[in-house]
């Protein structure tokens, strides 16, 4: 009997927790717009930072204008990205009639391989058609006089169906290349409000908290988190870049770009990566077969070693999460915020996480997200 009221406060409690995370997620939601960019320059501020306490200790200056050396940095860099985007879209406009030939004698060198083979078998089954069809006529009507069957146009339906997969892949390079361009306008925009959020925040002492406050548990693992995963980013882009620069790919500035920031994404952003170059390697007016092969396997082998052997040996446990909780905190955060919300997953689930750890309702919760479920359980059979 004495353990009833404490279940009905557990039950009470978890679907208290239910409806405030039902709650919480509306809101967050709803309020994507305000909320993701400040929520981004609050990574970046923590990723920064470092920066900033090292001109503040070594160069003795003033939070002021530690600040804003530190700003004028993060708009350098910002400056370097987008010169960089727009440099790669130069080279693309220009190098755009190129890849629409190639695309017109691949469809060409298609067509002519249906006329070969596909047009050739469905001529001579015609004529052996034609040929029964006229034999069954005689035997059955002697003396009818058959006319001669309308010839069939198979030529003529393959470059009806090649004109149409022509027209396709031309709609579709444009419709990429615009799609492409508004996204970019509107990282731009975007951009330019984060880095307001960013300066206003770096005048303010964000790291003057307690050790044993949660404000600094989640800024420092964040900030670990962050550090590690920006230096692996930061060489697979490089060498990814460099690989398709060597390949003489296209684009290969940007494509190093992307390979960067996808690394942020876990599982998805490196496949992600490796395969955005591959239109443009497929399609390269002088690329050879064995160009091809070699060309996406170097850039796919670069992506492997980062994931799965580099990754794991510098970052080991960082975040503290199981990986299904990344993955599943990856599509959550992907539906409600989109694209930069899959950037953000894995230290916006850590944060949670260590938030969780630091009261005894929440806890097992927790536990269960860093994979420790079983000592959890273990702890709670042997509190009752």
């Amino acid at each position: 009997m004495t353990n009833r009221p404490s279940r009905s406060n557990s039950v009470q409690d978890a679907c208290l927790l239910i409806l405030t995370a039902i709650a919480l997620t509306a809101a967050v939601y709803w309020l994507r717009s305000v909320l993701i960019p400040f929520v981004v320059a609050l990574f970046i501020v923590s990723g920064i930072t470092p920066i900033l306490d090292f001109l503040q200790a070594r160069l003795s200056v003033n939070r002021i204008v530690a600040a804003g050396v530190t700003f004028v940095l993060a708009i350098g860099g910002t400056f370097l990205v987008g010169t960089s985007i727009w440099l790669s879209m130069a080279q693309m406009s220009e190098e755009g009639k190129l890849y629409r030939m190639r695309v017109s004698e691949i469809v060409s060198n298609a067509e002519d391989w249906l006329q070969e083979n596909v047009a050739e078998r469905f001529e001579a089954s015609e004529a052996r058609e034609r040929s029964e069809a006229a034999v069954a006529d005689l035997v059955e009507a002697p003396e009818t006089v058959v006319a001669p069957a309308a010839k069939s146009e198979p030529d003529a339906l393959l470059a009806n169906a090649a004109a149409d997969l022509r027209n396709q892949l031309e709609e579709f390079i444009r419709n990429g290349v615009a799609t492409l361009s508004s996204e970019l306008f509107q990282l731009g925009s975007t951009s330019i409000v984060i880095l307001i959020y960013v300066f206003f925040l770096l005048l303010g002492n964000l790291s003057g908290y307690g050790e044993n406050t949660l404000a600094y548990q989640v800024d420092r693992q964040v900030r670990s988190y962050l550090f590690v995963k920006t230096m692996i980013s930061l060489a697979t882009g490089i060498v990814f870049g460099m690989a398709l620069w060597l390949f003489g790919v296209p684009m290969a500035l940007t494509f190093g770009l992307l390979a960067f920031l996808l690394n942020y994404i876990p599982n998805i952003g490196p496949i992600l990566a490796s395969i955005l170059p591959l239109p443009f390697i497929l399609l390269h007016p002088d690329g050879s077969l064995a160009w091809m092969v070699s060309a996406i396997v170097v850039t796919c082998s670069i992506q492997v070693a980062s994931g799965n052997l580099l990754e794991p040996k510098l970052m080991g446990n960082s975040a503290d999460l199981h990986p299904v909780v990344i993955l599943l905190a990856l599509m959550f955060w992907g539906t409600l915020w989109g694209v930069t919300g899959m950037f953000l997953a894995t230290p916006i689930t850590a944060a949670i996480k260590i938030a969780l750890d630091r009261m005894d309702v929440t806890r097992p919760v927790a536990s269960v997200m860093a994979g420790r479920l079983g000592a959890r359980a273990n702890e709670s059979i042997a509190a009752n």
